[in-house]
């Protein structure tokens, strides 16, 4: 075999995407590709530019072969390096590969030699040993995920700089949202590790990280509540010392022993995506869920003692202003912990994307831009610019200074108070992480505010003009 010298790139999406810049972890499916061709031999170097903190300069990085894995929001930039790379590096190969290239394969057409979509652990070896020449490569999906190797976390440069370490232990969805991008890329059938893998996973990555705080990548991480059980006991009579945060569905709590035995097993935090509180548009968007739903899952939640970050969209043709701020009160009167608001975002591939476009309500396409911070559509009953004025204000609502400062005070107040009871028992329910979540968010919040002004500039003119010429497409002019 002819050892090959194999760069993965990670491009970084939009720099006006100020919470994706402080969110820098990789992803899975990279290390995985990455680990597969360590493993027979070739050499590796896995580049992130969020990690990096940096953009990368082609001219520092001379490989064999590029494989560029891009985002929706990173998908100009991968492309951009891409032709960068074959202007400097004419001989070397380039593949590219990642959700946009599953959704809008397209993209990439003229500066790849070969575009992969959907998985490519079945195809990254013989398009690296050349075995494959078609420039359109279909990857098959992993049957068994138990067969995936053990992660290689050193291929990836700066991996010790990350506090908080990546896994994902399954991959599908059997759910059905029209705004999601899952099913489109890993289909529908809900394949998994087996409980001893994820314990086996752990132990391996403990190995690299003197942290020992994990983030299960999972979309739905209890959608087999069985296996998390397994799970959780396994975790339980190991002994391991560890803290986790998850993706879950609101339907977590209907099993509040799965809630106890997780809390148990040193589950901290649930990301769930409630994503609405008004019941028509969660119908829209196929989301099996109701508000009553949503606001028994919080409750019984938190009473397991477990934080929660809700996850909610805006922009639905049921939603209006009103209806944004209700979710705001809603979000502060049921304590959820820490929020996300995004504004709801047509994806290329999936069915809300195929129905806006037919409607004629795209903006425009510049994919920097699809991030679900960014208008990039008509709504129904606001403007533009209104949907994103109204969701910078949510953010301002829920991370308000008197709220952030309140929780801190709340937070010295019940350990005075435990203090003087002498009620050191109660020390590890103190929510220490979400006041300084809080803190930070309130941070990037006004960093937020200040850096989508330029495009709120861009969709008040649409608003005047109600047309949007050639010009107008780029949001800083």
């Amino acid at each position: 075999m002819n050892k090959k010298k194999v760069a993965f790139i990670e491009p970084a999406g939009s720099q006006s995407n100020v919470f994706e810049n402080y969110m820098r972890f990789p992803l899975m499916g990279t290390l995985y590709l990455g680990t597969i061709l360590h493993n027979a031999g070739h050499e590796v170097h896995i580049y992130n530019e969020n990690i990096l903190s940096r953009k990368i300069d082609p001219f520092d990085i001379k490989a064999d072969i590029y494989c560029i894995s891009a985002l929706t929001v990173s998908a100009n930039r991968g492309r951009l390096l891409a032709q960068e790379i074959k202007r400097i590096y004419p001989e070397s190969k380039i593949i590219i590969g990642g959700i946009h290239a599953s959704l809008a394969p397209e993209t990439f057409t003229g500066v790849a030699d070969h575009i992969v979509y959907g998985e490519g652990e079945s195809v990254i070896l013989d398009l690296v040993e050349g075995r494959i020449t078609e420039t359109m490569v279909s990857g098959s999906a992993v049957a068994d995920l138990n067969e995936l190797p053990l992660v290689n976390y050193a291929l990836l440069e700066e991996y010790k700089s990350m506090n908080t370490i990546p896994m994902m232990t399954s991959r599908g969805c059997p759910f059905d949202c029209n705004f999601c991008t899952v099913t489109k890329i890993f289909g529908k059938k809900f394949r998994m590790f087996t409980p001893e893998r994820i314990m086996e996973e752990i132990r391996h990555a403990l190995q690299y990280f003197s942290t020992r705080t994990f983030f299960f990548y999972d979309d739905n991480f209890t959608a087999n509540r069985k296996r998390i059980r397994e799970f959780c006991n396994l975790i339980i009579d190991s002994g391991l010392s560890i803290t986790w945060t998850t993706q879950v569905r609101s339907d977590v709590s209907n099993d509040p022993e799965l809630l106890r035995l997780m809390e148990a097993a040193g589950c901290r935090f649930f990301f769930i995506g409630f994503e609405s509180i008004n019941n028509e548009t969660l119908t829209a968007m196929h989301k099996s869920q109701t508000r009553s739903d949503i606001e028994s899952a919080i409750t019984t939640i938190r009473h397991h003692g477990i934080s929660i970050h809700g996850m909610f969209i805006f922009g639905d043709d049921h939603d209006s202003p009103e209806s944004i701020q209700s979710t705001v009160d809603f979000a502060i009167q049921h304590h959820i912990d820490t929020v996300q608001f995004m504004i709801l975002t047509p994806f290329p591939g999936t069915q809300y994307y195929e129905r806006i476009a037919a409607e004629n309500r795209l903006i425009h396409q510049r994919w920097e831009y699809y991030s679900a911070m960014f208008t990039v559509f008509r709504p129904a009953t606001m403007s533009p610019s209104t949907l994103q004025h109204e969701t910078i204000r949510a953010y301002q609502r829920f991370y308000s200074l008197r709220r952030c400062t309140f929780d801190g005070l709340r937070l010295l107040i019940d350990i005075f108070v435990d203090a003087l009871t002498w009620n050191f028992s109660k020390v590890f329910t103190y929510s220490f992480n979400v006041v300084i979540l809080k803190a930070g968010a309130r941070f990037l919040v006004g960093r937020y505010a200040k850096t989508f002004e330029p495009y709120l500039k861009f969709l008040h003119r649409i608003d005047e003009r109600n047309v949007i010429d050639e010009q107008m497409l780029t949001p800083e002019g």
